[in-house]
């Protein structure tokens, strides 16, 4: 399997985070609404032996910024491309977009066709205006968190419905799609996507349901594949299209693994000349063999490792010296490259890291987890540890959040977040809605690890 690596890059003063595999010319891949570029991971394994395979998170989404405030349009979102690929010094590019993406993959290959070797757009909609209106009217609900966590009720039954009726508000038989029962892992999935957007998913949303395509297809100078396959609610719209010019073409296939034979087809042989230039230098935040991490500051370094189910991003920065906070294996954004079960195997991941990174030794803080995994780091590793800071953490085992049916495990998680601030050593108060949401999500991100972990901090490693 071809190793898929993550980065991140500045465009405009936004963090943009975006995956890459392979190697040789570029193939740009835009994910739908409100998911992110790991949707597209089979692609990229698809097509890394023929091209490297750039799919960013789009803006709002994922571990992307938002784009500034203004107008819901595809237009802005299509630029924002336009400007990623001049940070990542990017000529042309064949292009392949899905639902959201395939909006703006398709407007792009109009404002910029000198940049585009070849477009694949999948999943479009061709809609009359009241069925627009009606959409744009509903689809969209305001996602605020509720001290309650009541919002979570509601995010797990829209995710759900997505996948009984379409449109997913519309819950009659007149709408009711013709597929199985929706899976648990699959609704988990997308619901921690929606989770991480937050209220931003509407932006990207509302760009695709106000975008009207017509006219664009029927004027594209590009080779193009228009394509749905029959599992797609957005199929019907095949059926919709205006006369096309030369060299643009229409495809279905049975289903999305079907789908993925005859995109790949197309993609191979329409990708640009040039071949891809190195990654992009970016100090700021990024991840190194799996481990994410954020880092600043200028002086006497400072490694920081955060409490079980936390993430380095959350932990406030310190007043003064250059500093590290790493998401600790398993938890965070980082991958489970080592076992969070094992914490000699944690504090040698870290080791790892740092040593990749040219640490040459400074002070490590950690907090519950963290400092027991900066205790072993410093007798493992004393070369990189000249003075620890220690500090108490979460004090009881962690509630069970794995995935159940009905969604009880995010309240679960609610409730997690809350507690760690409430009963947890430190002055007991309560952060913001916004704040206990992003921790809700990178608890309901260590679930697998959780009980490994608290075991493994009981039995001191």
């Amino acid at each position: 399997m071809t190793r898929v690596t993550r980065h991140f890059i500045k465009v405009d003063g936004r963090l943009v985070h975006y995956r890459r595999a392979g190697q040789g010319p570029v193939l740009l891949a835009l994910h739908q609404s409100p998911r992110d570029s790991a949707e597209l991971l089979p692609l990229m394994q698809a097509m890394a032996p023929f091209a490297t395979v750039i799919a960013p998170d789009n803006p709002g989404f994922g571990l992307s910024d938002p784009l500034p405030p203004g107008p819901a349009t595809v237009d802005r979102f299509a630029d924002g491309v336009d400007r990623l690929m001049d940070a990542l010094g990017l000529t042309s590019a064949a292009f392949y977009g899905f639902h959201t993406g395939a909006c703006i993959a398709n407007r792009f290959a109009v404002l910029y066709p000198h940049r585009v070797s070849g477009l694949v757009v999948d999943g479009f909609m061709l809609m009359e205006e009241p069925e627009r209106a009606d959409l744009l009217a509903n689809y969209l609900p305001a996602f605020h968190p509720q001290w309650d966590g009541g919002h979570l009720a509601w995010a797990w039954h829209r995710i759900r419905d997505q996948g009984i009726f379409f449109p997913w508000y519309r819950r009659d038989p007149s709408a009711r799609l013709s597929r199985p029962k929706p899976d648990l892992t699959r609704i988990h999935d997308q619901i921690m996507e929606f989770l991480r957007a937050g209220d931003s998913y509407r932006t990207g949303y509302e760009a695709a349901l106000s975008y009207r395509p017509a006219a664009d297809m029927a004027t594209l100078t590009v080779p193009a594949l228009l394509f749905a396959a029959q599992d797609d609610p957005l199929h019907r719209y095949l059926s919709k299209l205006p006369p096309l010019p030369c060299g643009v073409t229409t495809g279905t296939a049975p289903n999305r693994t079907a789908a993925w034979d005859v995109v790949t087809g197309f993609l191979r042989g329409h990708l640009p000349v040039e071949p891809a230039p190195a990654v992009p230098d970016f100090t700021a935040r990024g991840v190194t063999d799996g481990i994410a991490w954020v880092a600043g500051g200028q002086g006497a370094p400072c490694l920081r490792l955060h409490d079980l189910g936390g993430a380095g991003s959350l932990l406030p920065p310190p007043s003064a010296g250059a500093w590290l906070a790493p998401d600790l294996p398993g938890m965070g954004d980082s991958e489970a490259v080592a076992d969070p079960g094992d914490l000699a195997a944690m504090a040698d991941a870290i080791a790892g890291l740092l040593t990749t990174r040219g640490w040459t030794g400074g002070e490590v803080e950690g907090w519950g987890y963290g400092a027991a995994v900066a205790s072993l780091l410093a007798r493992r590793h004393p070369g990189l540890a000249t003075r620890l800071a220690l500090h108490s953490g979460i004090t009881e085992p962690p509630l069970d959040l794995h995935p159940v049916e009905g969604g009880g495990h995010l309240l679960a998680a609610w409730q997690q977040a809350r507690d760690s601030h409430l009963f947890a050593p430190g002055n007991g108060v309560l952060p913001g809605p916004n704040r206990l949401q992003a921790e809700t999500w990178y608890w309901l991100k260590a679930a697998p690890i959780l009980d490994r972990a608290w075991k493994a901090l009981g039995a001191g490693g």
